[in-house]
């Protein structure tokens, strides 16, 4: 008998047969690729990184002697910039100081208005009543308030001047006050006082005013105050504090706040290398202003927000962890703080950083300016380029070989083209060919096994398709005509049995009667829904393009649904469209069955006395989205991805609900026929909302 075409092949052309894919280009790459490739490549690797690593070494430690240099440069002179900012705000502390203990001890003249602008709380407190300009006076009540306290209120008016132009001076000052020993406060800008402080406020008891008393300033000087909350509403500040001495005792405290919030937009926004940034740190550790820059490193983010609840009852300062005594990361470069007023670091912040630090003449805090030392190596571009020849002779070899290299596989990939491409080509034509329905000749023979065995597989796959369309339209044709024709006649004697006359079922042989004709009507829908589902995947549709009147065919979709939801107790509603609509035209046909789907299966799974609302939304997107939306059971996660898939029940299959699992399938596939999305959400227990986003054509 006749050989089989492998044998005759084999037989003619010896050394010919088919060999492995995976085989046959292992062995042309090993050979024409690989082994040279790997030669090539160690030898100028092993050059390369023999010759970058004594560069490199030589300029990190070139970069690092620069860099610490520039970070502890950069320290000195910002510190230096901020001492004498802050050395004129203690300057016009002290003159405000003088001018307050003058104030005091001359006798007052002041105006009939200005003294109507000021009057006595229930609770006994004494403040200014409207902003006229000048400052804002709150005498708490602790001390009773009488003529003599008046009096000191009407010697302090004379300030208000004074108070105004220092503020105007300095962009960095937020307020000015006036303490004194019996709680009176006058605060320039002026706001109302009663909202902001209790009564019976001890205001001696507060940082602002004891720093600078006999006991904590005995050398009457203007001294800095650590970072506080501003019982008056300024929030988180500094305040340059001095004391107001009368001959017999401490008369009062005067004071010019800076708010955080200013230092680090004002003072601490300055520029340093390395992509740096600069904290400023208080006598005993506080960091008292923290740029965006830094919160990340520290771990820490900035305190602007604050409130006033504690705040106006007792001093409240920044927390524990704002101290770098307390921050593990920080502890090495604390203690060398305490020990020098000035130096350079090397800390870990989560990337090596270089920290230097100096002292702020004046107030005694710290300013500490941290680098980013990854990020001065990278920025010094003078001590690349020691590497730069040895990357361009590494470039210029590796061109000229790969040069030669490329043509040598050019004329091998030719020889593969040969071997492998065409074959796959045809591969890929005889696809097309099976999914476009058609059938296969034998498949000729091929050098390489692998794909020879291929279109053999493909010859098979196409016989079998084919003749597995050509049993499944038969047998949606016999089903069509055969389940039909007995399905009627079910039904129509279930009809006539119903209605005779002069032979009325009882109640319950009528409920079966009924029964009947009820299932007869589901059989025939599955019927139709399955030849619908065989039409949609043999592409048997055309659609129409006529007018829709979108609310009418909701209303009649409705409407048909209208005995089955009654017999539910579910209410169906359809309110009218909160504006006008797009004009539209589609296939009202296509779209009716899809509606038909989504109400039916919004009332099969509604619970008794439940809602199927049908709801018409503006226009979003050259769409008019409807949502379908029903308080039923709804859709748990576990079952979200088979909504739209045919046959699924969801965990209903063996529920008393009618349904086959194929209605949602049918609405979802006619929407993509007619270029309509559909989605949906759900929670278990809260019912569904499907949308259907019908798109905009308008009428030509």
């Amino acid at each position: 008998m006749a050989k089989t075409a492998t044998e005759q092949v084999g037989r003619k052309s010896p050394g010919t047969n088919p060999v492995p894919l995976k085989a046959w280009l292992w062995r042309s790459y090993v050979k024409a690729a690989l082994i040279p490739l790997l030669l090539i490549e160690f030898g100028f690797v092993a050059i390369y990184w023999g010759t970058s690593q004594v560069v490199y070494d030589r300029s990190a430690a070139a970069i690092t002697r620069i860099s610490t240099d520039t970070v502890r440069d950069a320290a000195s002179r910002e510190a230096n910039i901020i001492a004498h900012r802050l050395d004129a705000i203690t300057a016009m502390t002290r003159i405000y100081a003088g001018e307050a203990g003058r104030a005091l001890q001359t006798p007052a003249l002041v105006s009939e208005a200005e003294q109507e602008n000021h009057a006595l709380s229930p609770d006994g407190a004494f403040h200014t009543l409207r902003d006229t300009g000048g400052s804002a006076v709150f005498y708490s009540g602790i001390v009773p308030v009488g003529e003599a306290e008046m009096d000191k209120v009407w010697r302090t008016v004379r300030l208000d001047p004074l108070m105004r132009s220092i503020k105007d001076s300095d962009p960095l000052i937020a307020q000015l006050y006036l303490n004194t020993w019996d709680s009176l406060n006058r605060i320039y800008p002026w706001f109302d006082v009663l909202e902001i402080y209790p009564p019976k406020m001890d205001i001696p008891s507060y940082n602002f005013y004891y720093e600078a008393d006999a006991a904590h300033d005995p050398e009457r000087n203007p001294v800095w105050t650590d970072a506080y909350v501003d019982p008056a509403g300024g929030g988180w500040m500094v305040s340059s504090i001095a004391p107001v001495y009368s001959p017999a005792r401490l008369e009062g405290v005067v004071g010019i706040d800076v708010t955080i919030g200013t230092i680090v937009q004002r003072v601490l926004d300055i520029r340093i290398p390395g992509d740096g940034y600069a904290v400023l740190v208080g006598r005993d550790g506080t960091i008292l202003a923290l740029p965006p820059k830094g919160e990340t490193d520290l771990g820490l983010s900035e305190l602007l927000d604050h409130s006033y609840e504690e705040a106006i009852l007792k001093d409240t300062f920044k927390p524990a962890e704002f101290n770098i005594f307390r921050k593990p990361m920080l502890s090495e470069l604390a203690r060398a703080m305490k020990m020098q007023t000035h130096g350079v670091r090397r800390i870990d912040l989560g990337r090596p950083m270089i920290a230097s630090w100096a002292k702020v003449a004046g107030p005694n805090w710290s300013l500490v300016v941290l680098a980013s030392e990854d990020s001065v190596l990278a920025a010094s571009s003078d001590l690349r380029s020691q590497l730069a020849f040895v990357s361009k002779g590494m470039l210029g070899i590796l061109l000229v070989f790969y040069a030669g290299f490329f043509a040598f596989l050019w004329r091998r990939s030719a020889t593969m083209s040969d071997r492998v491409a065409q074959p796959l080509g045809d591969l890929e034509h005889r696809m097309a060919v099976i999914s476009d329905g058609g059938t296969l000749p034998p498949a000729p023979p091929y050098a390489i096994e692998e794909l020879q065995k291929v279109g053999e597989h493909l010859v098979r796959m196409g016989d079998k398709i084919d003749a597995a369309n050509r049993t499944k339209a038969n047998f949606l044709s016999a089903m069509s005509h055969e389940l039909r024709t007995p399905l009627n006649a079910i039904i129509g004697y279930a009809d006539l049995l119903e209605g005779s006359e002069g032979m009325r079922l009882d109640g319950e042989r009528l409920a079966q009667v009924r029964g009947i004709s009820t299932a007869g009507w589901d059989l025939v829908r599955l019927v139709d829904v399955v030849l619908d589902l065989s039409r949609i995947e043999q592409q048997d549709l055309r659609l129409a393009a006529e007018p829709l009147d979108l609310p009418a065919l909701l209303a009649e979709t409705l409407e048909a649904h209208r005995p089955e939801a009654a017999k539910r107790a579910v209410t169906l509603d359809l309110p009218p469209p909160a504006q006008p609509l797009p004009e539209l035209r589609g296939d009202a046909k296509i779209l009716r069955r899809i509606l038909d789907e989504l109400v039916s299966n919004a009332v099969k799974y509604n619970l008794p006395g439940g809602t199927v609302t049908v709801q018409i939304d503006p226009e979003d997107d050259g769409r008019v989205p409807v949502r379908i939306i029903d308080t039923g059971v709804g859709i748990g996660a576990e079952h979200r991805d088979g909504v739209f898939k045919a046959f699924h029940r969801l965990g209903h299959e063996n529920s008393t609900i009618s349904g086959a699992g194929i209605g949602l399938a049918i609405a979802k596939r006619f929407a993509d026929v007619a270029d309509c999305g559909l989605d949906f959400d759900s929670v278990e227990g809260q019912g569904c909302t499907f949308t259907l986003r019908i798109p905009c054509r308008p009428c030509a």
